[in-house]
């Protein structure tokens, strides 16, 4: 079926007249700043006795006469001044949505957001607010200037104030008027600790976060990932274009081509052929290899591509007391399956058959405590008592938790990360079951087995096993993942870089360091690099990194391959989520579902493009919900040689393996849209920093963070 990919921009004209825009060198009134850098020589000449050489900042009120002031008529022509011109469509698009009484901030990537109140979802606790941002950019995808307009999802603007709030600690943002606020204000200048003096706190409201709803006893919804995204998505973005841009006043700022969403035009849309992302299972008694584009379905009839090498495998559980019941009803259905009705298919038939492994329950490992709010004590003080026969045997531990991750209190959300390091010591790997779900999932078999499959393959994991890897493999390549994790209690961004060796996706080891440590992530990287070169000669260095890589942390990395006396070329990948920003597509022509097919991508600019991984092959007839839509993922492609990009294949490459290493995720059998060589990384940083001796270092070459 032939595709009709549409984008959320909207291409304006460029005007007939540019504006003339008032320039001052001081801060006035209503005035906004123009960066050194967009300083063009037409700038400058309207400056002739004043040496703008060490001036950070000039000021414009833009279309607004200033008396006596220089002006000067913006060249579209001139890249500084095209900067400018954006500059003052930002200022107009903000001027237009506060005088129609909207509230109006920056996004995290600094674009214009709008808040739109909603008039469904409000609730006695919090009033909603749908948000669209808007991005402008010129001639990316046309030869036009596009806005790009995108639905950041919601906010909950709490119905109390500041002035009725005690926990205030929990306060982060708050809506004042027409603009939001940081509650937790750093009094690092004046104009901030002049505003925040200035604010009634009556009319402070605060913006929801899980912190502050667990505080004041808000009840929190738990997300449903099973909707599909992008049906919500282009509704929302089509309704808010139709009430609010299409409108004669919203066009004369920006006078639209159409009033409708431009597609994609046909010269940038490609496809990675599906075959490329083929999977290897395990072989028959024949020998023959066993291979498969989708994994739910191949595990139901292959075996993995590799079991643990350990041959003995045992199951202990970690409970409380009032869950010893609910342990032997789970046991039975993981070692012997599921029972479903004769009108239901049962794909589960136990963990031994559906990964291929033999374990065994060990219950004079069991251990149980009676204090569900502290057991670490009670855990610790029996762990000590028990001896575990590590030279044949190799231990998994089931932790039955009394506490799902949205419970209120945070020090019961960290008793898992206790536990897993607790016995990550004794070379004990764990696997976390929320008793509540649990004691659901046992009560409807049917979908208990869904859960039962993912447990059973995480621990295949976790154990050292391989479930699958990719078929194709032909290229000696070292591909290196940075991911990043920012706990929001603490601030703090944390890193860690995995790494897997010869494009086959098999994991090899991390590190972990603090956002700071940038030295240590190069050294890191470069041993990899030696260790790797050592033993084979590697076509490329890839490193996928989680953001765009600066040249402060890219230079040691450049100085180890040179010190090396490496002449290989190096790739930077940076990748993004698109979840709730920036450029997306859509394809009109698969009935409402609309998510594009698996492997397509797009050039949105020079070496950026959008990647689309997800379930969805050409010429499938079915697509099951249970399989999520995923959302593109946005890639930029760069590399400090100079003749990197000269093979025209290159980019398809780095491309086609990036969609290769998303399929390489073994927590689940539902596809993922980003590539392990992030997610795996940002797995790390999310538990290793909380761990209070860090990881063992015989564990940083194991996947115990499934």
């Amino acid at each position: 079926m032939q595709e009709h990919l549409k984008t959320n921009i909207l291409n304006f004209k460029w005007p007939n007249s540019t504006p003339t825009i008032y320039l001052s060198l001081e801060d006035i009134e209503e005035s906004h700043p123009i960066h050194w850098s967009k300083f063009s020589k037409q700038i400058k000449e309207a400056f002739p006795d004043t040496d703008l050489s060490n001036v950070e900042h000039i000021y414009t009120t833009f279309t607004q006469e200033i008396p006596n002031a220089p002006s000067i008529k913006i060249d579209l022509t001139n890249a500084k001044e095209l900067r400018i011109y954006k500059q003052f469509l930002k200022h107009q698009l903000k001027t237009y949505f506060l005088e129609k009484g909207y509230i109006v901030v920056k996004n995290f990537v600094r674009n214009v957001q709008v808040w739109i109140p909603s008039k469904k979802g409000n609730t006695a606790d919090y009033n909603l607010y749908y948000k669209f941002s808007f991005k402008i950019q010129f001639a990316k995808l046309t030869d036009l200037p596009e806005l790009v307009v995108s639905y950041d999802g919601t906010s909950k603007v709490l119905t109390k104030s500041i002035q009725d709030i005690e926990e205030t600690e929990y306060i982060k943002r708050c809506v004042y008027g027409q603009k939001t606020f940081n509650y937790q204000i750093n009094f690092n200048t004046e104009d901030k600790e002049e505003f925040y003096n200035s604010i009634d706190f009556s009319q402070a409201f605060p913006i929801f976060n899980l912190q502050l709803a667990r505080a004041l006893n808000i009840p929190i919804e738990k997300p449903d990932s099973s909707k599909n995204k992008y049906q919500k998505y282009v509704t929302l973005i089509s309704n808010f274009a139709k009430k609010y841009l299409f409108t004669e006043e919203f066009k004369t700022l920006f006078p639209f081509k159409q009033d409708n969403f431009i597609d994609v035009p046909g010269n940038r849309i490609n496809h990675i052929n599906p075959n490329l992302g083929l999977l290897e299972f395990g072989k028959d008694q024949y020998g023959n290899k066993k291979t498969h584009l989708v994994p739910k379905k191949a595990m139901n009839m292959f075996a993995p591509y590799r079991r643990p090498k350990a041959p003995n495998i045992k199951f202990f559980f970690i409970y409380h007391t009032s869950h010893k019941k609910g342990i032997k009803s789970f046991y039975s259905n993981l070692k012997n399956g599921v029972e479903v009705t004769n009108t239901k298919k049962k794909y589960f038939h136990g963990i031994e058959s559906y990964v291929n492994i033999k374990a065994a329950i060990s219950k004079e490992h069991f251990i149980e405590f009676t204090n569900e709010n502290d057991p670490i004590p009670e855990i610790v003080e029996k762990l000590e008592t028990l001896t575990f026969n590590h030279d044949n045997i190799k231990y998994a531990a089931f932790y039955i938790s009394p506490f799902d991750r949205f419970t209120p209190d945070p020090y019961d959300r960290e008793i898992y990360i206790r536990i897993k390091e607790l016995f990550l010591n004794e070379g004990i790997v764990t696997q976390v079951v929320d008793y509540e779900k649990m004691i659901v999932n046992i009560q409807n078999q049917y979908n208990f087995q869904f859960s039962l499959q993912n447990m059973a393959l995480a621990i295949h994991a976790k154990l050292g096993g391989a479930p699958w890897k990719l078929a194709v493999t032909d290229k000696k390549e070292l591909v290196i993942g940075v991911g990043a994790f920012t706990n929001q209690g603490e601030n703090r961004r944390y890193i860690a870089s995995a790494f897997s060796f010869q494009n086959n996706g098999l994991f090899r080891k991390f590190e972990y360091f603090d956002q700071s440590e940038t030295d240590l992530l190069a050294g890191s990287i470069c041993k990899a690099i030696r260790d790797f070169t050592s033993v084979a000669e590697a076509d490329k260095v890839v490193i996928h990194f989680y953001k765009e890589m600066s040249y402060e942390e890219l230079k040691p990395i450049i100085r180890g391959m040179h010190t090396l006396g490496l002449k290989i070329p190096l790739y930077i990948l940076n990748i993004n989520k698109t979840e709730a920003e920036d450029i997306i597509a859509y394809d009109l022509n698969w009935g409402k579902k609309l998510m594009p097919v698996s492997g397509t991508y797009i050039r949105i600019s020079e070496n950026q493009f959008l990647l689309f991984n997800n379930a969805r092959y050409p010429n499938s007839q079915r697509y099951a919900d249970t399989d999520g839509y995923p959302f593109p993922i946005k890639i930029k492609v760069s590399s400090p040689d100079e003749d990197a990009f000269e093979d025209a294949d290159v980019v398809l490459e780095l491309l086609t393996q990036v969609y290769q290493f998303s399929r390489l995720y073994w927590k689940s059998l539902r596809q993922q849209n980003v590539p392990i060589t992030i997610k795996y990384p940002e797995m790390v940083a999310q538990i290793a920093p909380r761990f209070n001796n860090g990881v063992p270092d015989d564990a940083k070459d194991a996947l115990w963070f499934l």
